[in-house]
């Protein structure tokens, strides 16, 4: 998947025309909506506000997603007195006063509403064809199951606490009817990210530039059948993945959050936030896709105190092997030896990252382990894990379990958003009962709701701490 010339040109087109200057100026926060009538005339403009809800979707997923899970679980240390917000998240007693992260939950449902405003206008504008509102509508279904995917995990107890997910999920927004809703159940939630993607998977296209395609929506459906225990099936899509051949695993895996300006991006990205930094006729344009990672671990200033820093355990379970590149190249310590003594996180020390969020060591990952579970298919996922474990400089493993594919999991995929999740799942299969030292479902182990969800009469709020 390469950098396209023609996303810097579709995203100044954003900006520079009058129809989607209206339909950037919608505010999710407040009672108005998107003019169909006026603003999306033709399939110009639909095209154009495609390209809006990719650019939503990466506000929220420039790591501000990615930090909350990370925080509620065990590999970042203490942030208090560096972020109040993220310090009240690290004790699980999120209130809905917490604003930054309400902004997170807003932008997602933002390119939520976007989304369906695509769906419901797109087959009726002038120069629409099959082809293209096929494609649109496949577009618009996949980062609407994106972004309810991401919020039911993090506002709502996982698949699998109660036998048949009868639970209070999220608003389950499939049109862009404005009126405020009432929680899903978390069945019904999975069922309709389910059906997006398996939409999506039949229609986008093999090749969609940086945009998502069709193993995009292959990747996606591969992390949410595992995330619902259907290893058979997560297994069958993280595999079609894999054996496509579109991707390989890139070797140096510091690459993964490199700067990648005026350079393709690695082999293995599968579905990637691009940032740029090109100079228009009228102004810059500093399109940056991870600022919240860098603006949060960035560490290689010597005199740098990043809010967010590896814990302990993290840093013990990473450098336990010395030979392991992943601790050698990822982790600091500082003030070694004092009551300060702190380990810094290195991954993100760049400028103009970009941010894969479907890439292929997830695909390996998730493989291997529902071959473990499942029982089949053990050479090929050792050889997965081992794969990972020889870029990393570590001696290959002679067999697998559950643990050795949690472990490389863990140390992989540390601080991408991940690991809260992963805990979760092995909570809900019986495999651990604590985090940090308290019970994994107590009800501080999601996020409270913003408090502009009491718009809807009778909404539910999740029940507020009860973890300490």
């Amino acid at each position: 998947m390469k950098k396209l010339a023609a996303f810097i040109a579709a995203a100044a087109i954003v900006v520079g025309t009058t129809s989607c200057e209206r339909i950037l100026d919608f505010q999710a926060n407040s009672d108005s909506q998107i003019p169909a009538d006026s603003a999306i005339l033709t399939i110009e403009d639909a095209e154009q506000l495609l390209v809006s809800v990719y650019d939503v979707a990466a506000n929220a997923f420039n790591g501000r997603f990615q930090n909350i899970p990370e925080v509620m679980a065990d590999n970042i240390a203490d942030p208090l007195g560096l972020n109040g917000e993220y310090a009240q998240i690290y004790r699980w007693t999120s209130s809905f006063f917490n604003g930054s992260f309400g902004g997170e939950y807003r932008d997602a449902y933002i390119a939520i509403y976007r989304a369906n405003t695509l769906l419901e206008e797109v087959a009726d504008l002038e120069g629409a064809t099959p082809e293209a509102i096929n494609r649109i509508s496949a577009e618009a279904k996949f980062i609407r199951a994106l972004a309810h995917y991401h919020v039911v995990r993090i506002w709502a107890m996982p698949y699998g606490y109660t036998p048949d997910n009868s639970h209070l999920g999220i608003p389950l927004k499939l049109s862009a009817d404005q009126t405020p809703q009432m929680r899903a159940t978390v069945a019904e939630v999975y069922d309709a990210i389910e059906s997006d993607l398996l939409d999506a998977e039949a229609d986008l296209p093999a090749e969609n530039g940086i945009f998502a395609n069709q193993m995009a929506a292959k990747a996606l459906l591969a992390h949410v059948y595992l995330e619902m225990g259907d290893f058979t099936n997560a297994k069958a899509k993280a595999g079609e993945v894999i054996s496509s051949g579109d991707y390989s695993l890139e070797q140096d895996f510091t690459a993964r959050f490199n700067d990648h300006l005026n350079a393709d991006l690695p082999e293995e990205f599968i579905f990637t936030l691009v940032s740029t930094n090109e100079v228009s006729a009228t102004d810059t344009l500093v399109d940056e896709r991870g600022t919240g990672f860098v603006s949060n671990y960035r560490s290689d200033d010597p005199n740098a105190n990043p809010a967010l820093k590896a814990s302990a355990d993290l840093y013990v379970a990473a450098s336990s092997d010395t030979s392991d590149l992943r601790g050698q190249q990822w982790y600091a310590i500082r003030n070694a030896g004092s009551p300060d003594e702190l380990y810094v996180i290195s991954k993100f020390d760049a400028s103009f990252i970009d941010v894969p969020l479907l890439h292929l060591t997830q695909m390996y990952l998730i493989y291997a382990e529902c071959a473990v579970r499942l029982g089949e298919d053990q050479a090929t996922a050792l050889g997965y894990i081992n794969a990972l474990r020889q870029r990393a400089n570590v001696s290959e493993l002679t067999s697998l379990t559950i643990a050795d594919v949690m472990s490389e999991r863990r140390l992989e995929l540390a601080c991408e958003g991940d690991r809260l999740f992963q805990l979760k799942r092995q909570g809900v299969l019986g495999e651990i009962q604590k985090i940090r030292g308290v019970d994994w479902d107590c009800p501080g182990m999601v996020l409270q709701f913003p408090n502009f969800e009491g718009t809807a009469q009778g909404f539910i709020y999740n029940e507020e701490g009860g973890c300490l």
